[in-house]
């Protein structure tokens, strides 16, 4: 087992020794950890809770590429990419893929949440990327969620496509280059929410979904969405992205987020340690 997923597994325990809801997983969660230099549209297959790998969805783009770079993004990271054993993928140009998860989500009855980890790595205010969100397989039907950033802004929609559609909510994201943020997003049956936050590292920051999300865009809906389409346009700058998660309460769609400060490991011990590494093995 890599570092990220034990260092997630660990991040587990100590969340659940202190007090953390044990229950919290998330309907599905892509780490990207495959080898370098790899079209994410070959099928990767990697995570849980998808009903099958990446795939090609708009005619002739690529896919993101996975990193190869043992470099992950972590919500407690300052600065340039760590390296820790891990991978991300990049787009640094016109990029697309598509995955269906297993468990719809009906929004007649549910919320659905998404998040992901976001890094420019230069040229942030002129990167384009967006999460689409579908009822059909394949990216196909209605889409009924459109999140993401743009020239500097972010914004979300409640179904049309493209970057910043008009009528959309959005708002200035003052994004900064070399800097990690969780890119989180809200879609109720009533309407779709979405914040940009910086990734401090503090527990705290994370510990409820936001009171007033940065912007938002009303519209009724009760279909089951099922699928997701990831499109990047870096070609000003690489977007960096990793530890997409999507599940239908806060506390699992960033669980395993924040990973503890050396004092919190230490409190672990070894014991610790293989208990969280056998946790995740088990649920692998």
């Amino acid at each position: 087992m890599n570092n990220k997923l034990l260092l997630a597994a660990t991040c587990f325990s100590v969340f659940t020794m202190f007090g953390g809801a044990a229950e919290a997983a998330p309907i599905a969660y892509e780490g990207f950890d495959y080898a370098g230099a790899t079209d994410l549209n070959t099928g990767l297959n990697g995570g849980t809770g998808w009903s099958g790998g990446w795939a090609e969805t708009v005619g002739g783009v690529l896919g993101p590429t996975t990193s190869g770079t043992n470099q992950s993004l972590y919500f407690g990271q300052a600065g340039p990419l760590i390296t820790d054993g891990s991978t991300h993928i990049f787009a640094g140009g016109n990029r697309a893929s598509e995955r269906d998860w297993t468990t719809a989500v009906d929004l007649a009855s549910s919320d659905l949440y998404f998040t992901a980890l976001i890094h420019f790595t230069t040229g942030a205010d002129q990167a384009n990327l967006r999460a689409e969100f579908w009822d059909g397989a394949g990216a196909t039907g209605n889409r009924r969620a459109n999140v993401g950033v743009t020239a500097d802004t972010l914004y979300t929609h409640i179904q049309s496509g493209g970057y910043n559609p008009t009528g959309s909510g959005s708002a200035s994201a003052n994004l900064s280059d070399n800097t990690t943020y969780l890119l989180a997003m809200k879609r109720t049956g009533t309407g779709i929410s979405a914040s940009l936050i910086l990734a401090d590292g503090s527990s705290s920051t994370l510990a409820s979904e936001p009171i007033t999300w940065q912007v938002s865009d009303p519209g009724n809906s009760g279909v089951n969405l099922t699928s997701m389409r990831l499109i990047a346009n870096g070609a000003n700058g690489a977007i960096r992205i990793d530890e997409l998660r999507i599940a239908t309460d806060w506390d699992s769609v960033v669980d395993g987020l924040v990973i503890p400060e050396p004092g919190s490991l230490a409190l672990l011990g070894l014991g610790g340690l293989l208990l969280a590494r056998r946790r995740r093995d088990a649920s692998s």
